[in-house]
C-alpha cells in the first residue's frame, strides 16, 4: 500500500498560515441591552458584562454558568439575586462559529432571554407558573482575542 505524501504549505514572507479558530469574544446588542462575553481572560476566567437602562452587571468565573447544548452554548448570569420579588437572570445562546484566524471577525445573530423567577407564596402547590421569559434577538460581532 502506497503512502500519500503531504506537501507542507508554502508560507510567503510576511504571511502566516490561517488556522480556523473558534471565537472567544462576543459583543452583542438587542432592544436596549448590550453584552460583552469573553470565554477566557488574562486570568483564565470567563468575563461577562451586561448593560440595560436599569442596571449594569459584571460577572466572572463561576458567576457565569455555561452549558454546552446541541444548538450552541447557553451562557447565564444573575442580574438580580433571589429576593422577595424573585431573581432575574439573563441567558444568551452563543452559536458555534469558525473564524479564518486571529484578527478576523464574524457578524452573528442569536437569542437572549430574560428570566424572572418568583417564589410561591404558599407552601401548598397551587398551579403557579414560577418563571416568566422575555426573549430578544441580539446581533453583533464574534472574534478571537489573544489574552
Amino acid at each position: 500500500m502506497e503512502q500519500a505524501i503531504v506537501e507542507p504549505a508554502i508560507v510567503r514572507p510576511g504571511e502566516s498560515p490561517s488556522t480556523p479558530l473558534e471565537p472567544n469574544q462576543f459583543e452583542l446588542l438587542g432592544r436596549g441591552i448590550s453584552i460583552s462575553f469573553s470565554r477566557t481572560s488574562i486570568t483564565g476566567d470567563p468575563l461577562f458584562h451586561y448593560r440595560d437602562a436599569c442596571r449594569e452587571v459584571n460577572a466572572r468565573g463561576d458567576d457565569i454558568r455555561q452549558v454546552e447544548t446541541e444548538i450552541g452554548t447557553l451562557v447565564t448570569v444573575t442580574l438580580e439575586p433571589d429576593a422577595d420579588a424573585g431573581s432575574l437572570l439573563f441567558s444568551v445562546l452563543i452559536p458555534r462559529a469558525r473564524l479564518e484566524g486571529v484578527g478576523s471577525e464574524l457578524r452573528i445573530s442569536t437569542e437572549g432571554i430574560l428570566t424572572r423567577s418568583r417564589f410561591p407564596f404558599s407552601p401548598v402547590p397551587n398551579n403557579d407558573q414560577l418563571q416568566e421569559y422575555r426573549s430578544l434577538t441580539m446581533t453583533g460581532q464574534a472574534s478571537f482575542v489573544v489574552s
